[in-house]
């Protein structure tokens, strides 16, 4: 070995706990931003979603409210005229 190498990990050993600390700390980090990043992506799609189903209900029930009902009465009609009146 060289004797760059050799001071290069000296210096390495020495600062061993300071240099695990921080890439700790950089991992919790890293961690922390993917978590924050799927959990406002599952908000967002809870929140589309609650919406999209809102505005389908509204939809459904002003058309509900605004249809005319139509009742088939063909089949009553065809019952009362052939009833035969007696006096």
């Amino acid at each position: 070995m060289s004797q760059k190498k050799v001071d290069q990990y000296k210096e390495y050993k020495r600062n061993r706990a300071k240099i695990l600390k921080r890439e700790k700390m950089m991992r919790r980090v890293e961690i922390g931003a993917i978590a924050a990043v799927c959990l406002a992506l599952l908000i967002w799609f809870g929140i589309s979603a609650v919406t999209t189903v809102q505005k389908n209900a509204e939809a459904a029930a002003a058309e509900k409210a605004a249809a005319p009902i139509e009742l088939n009465v063909d089949g009553y009609m065809d019952y009362i005229s052939g009833l035969q009146v007696s006096y």
